[in-house]
């Protein structure tokens, strides 16, 4: 499963590199903002269906139908609902013309991508993560075959649109074919009454999810109003390096595959040495990517996209950008390392006010110093905003009897990194190559000769426990924070 996340994302990502090559800076920003916008689509037009899916079918395997064909009818109508509210959202934030046509055939893309992760929470729950890795390879390769075609031939931006549409149905063909090897069928029920039901019991996880990926996007839209295109194109390729990086671990580990044995580890009072594992292991990977990133400098960014890849910006304005959001990465993973625990001991209501304290400290923020620090403003919003939901879920959990010692092991990952942030100087006067990657190297032997490898070792054979009764853990946690 994580070798398919990652040969997924990795596919995808080439794509993304291929086309900031031959779009313009204009049409590359418009692009990636269709994007950012169709993310929180994405969120509303599943609005926790699938997390509550993956929970009951968990419990109950033998429900696992009767919870598809409900969440099916309500993922239909919430995509029809929602599509319309996309266009009108692009329009109200200055799209028009082709560029609305755009917006509106990503998110017929996002709304099959949608259908997809649906199917992949019955694969997570029925324990064949298999199935959702071949359908996530071969979303992956079809779309950078798509893209590699596309610019051969020369096509404009709405066609390379459409290889978004093909790719995802590509991926829900190869889903569907993995559920029926399971004996369930996808069409739709109109059992409304049970459909209302799920709706219901998915609708604080799905207003959570809408606040939370809207405190992610905001920047981007206010940049789209304030700095135009070019400034969404300078922005998001920093940001789209830290998010293929992130996704690397959610949700496939996070609250995927690492979630039950999470369950485990607070059901048997373990959850310190759980959460700490997670914090000293996937801070190294964002460790890493910094190194590289530092070692090589200018050279990073231009490798990746090009070497348009300024957009009209200065180069010191994008490196400082890349660093605060490489930063933001070693944060956002412990944001998800916590925000999985507050999920396992069913208290997840602090998240709705903490991100929306978040979103409105980046909006404020940001409409406040763009037209004093510029694109810079974003990135340093971005991470202020990330440690403050970071901090808040830390201290939420501890006064609940929960002390977590993330902040610990991270530290002592970072710890073992900065030495090797001390060399970049010396190894950046070297070939690209091995620039980026001597520093990853020598800086993951000596975290594994320090307690790093022991940690990765206990994460994933957490596997090997016993079987988690997850109604009885979830009925033990179940009290006045819900």
């Amino acid at each position: 499963m994580i070798a398919g996340q990652f040969m997924g994302k990795g596919s995808l990502f080439l794509s993304v590199m291929l086309l900031s090559r031959y779009l313009s800076d204009s049409d590359f920003g418009v692009l990636l903002f269709a994007v950012a916008l169709g993310q929180v689509y994405l969120i509303f037009s599943d609005m926790g269906l699938s997390l509550v899916l993956n929970m009951r079918a968990s419990v109950r395997p033998e429900d696992t139908q009767e919870l598809l064909s409900a969440s099916t009818t309500m993922k239909v109508a919430l995509g029809i609902l929602g599509l319309p509210v996309l266009v009108m959202a692009g329009a109200v934030l200055g799209m028009s013309g082709n560029r609305l046509l755009v917006l509106g055939v990503v998110g017929i893309s996002v709304l099959l991508e949608s259908f997809a992760e649906m199917y992949y929470s019955v694969f997570r729950a029925r324990e064949r993560m298999l199935s959702e890795g071949i359908s996530r390879i071969s979303k992956g390769i079809t779309g950078l075959a798509l893209v590699m075609l596309a610019t051969r031939f020369g096509a404009d931006l709405l066609t390379i649109s459409f290889t978004y549409v093909v790719r995802a149905m590509v991926a829900v063909f190869v889903a569907i074919a993995g559920i029926r090897r399971l004996g369930y069928t996808v069409k739709p029920r109109l059992e409304w009454n049970r459909a209302r039901e799920l709706f219901v019991a998915s609708l604080p996880l799905g207003i959570m999810g809408l606040v939370t990926v809207a405190h992610q996007k905001a920047d981007t839209m206010i940049l789209m109003g304030t700095l135009g295109e070019n400034a969404v194109a300078a922005w998001q390729q920093c940001l789209r390096i830290t998010e293929f990086m992130l996704l690397l671990v959610v949700p496939t580990l996070l609250p995927g595959a690492l979630f039950p044995g999470l369950c485990r580890s607070f059901r048997d009072g373990r959850s310190a040495r759980e959460t700490g594992d997670m914090a000293r292991v996937f801070t190294a990977f964002a460790a890493a990517a910094a190194l590289g990133a530092v070692s090589t400098g200018e050279r990073f960014l231009r490798f990746i996209w090009g070497s348009e890849y300024l957009r009209s910006f200065s180069s010191s304005d994008l490196q400082l950008n890349l660093y605060l959001c490489l930063a933001g990465l070693a944060v956002l993973y412990l944001v998800n390392i916590l925000l999985t625990s507050l999920l396992a001991v069913n208290k997840v209501k602090v998240v709705v006010p903490v991100t929306s304290a978040a979103l409105v400290l980046i909006v404020a923020g940001n409409i406040h110093m763009i037209p004093k620090l510029g694109l810079r403003s974003v990135g340093v919003f971005y991470l202020i905003g990330n440690l403050l939901v970071l901090v808040s879920y830390w201290l939420f959990l501890k006064l609940r009897g929960f002390s977590l010692p993330v902040f610990r092991e991270s530290g002592l990952t970072l710890l073992v990194a900065l030495p090797f942030f001390a060399l970049t100087p010396l190894t950046g006067r070297l070939p690209f190559v091995p620039a980026l990657l001597l520093p990853v190297i020598l800086f993951f032997l000596a975290w594994s000769l320090t307690g790093g490898l022991e940690a990765a070792g206990r994460l994933f054979n957490i596997g090997n426990d016993a079987p988690l009764k997850v109604n009885d853990h979830f009925r033990s946690h179940r009290g006045a924070d819900g």
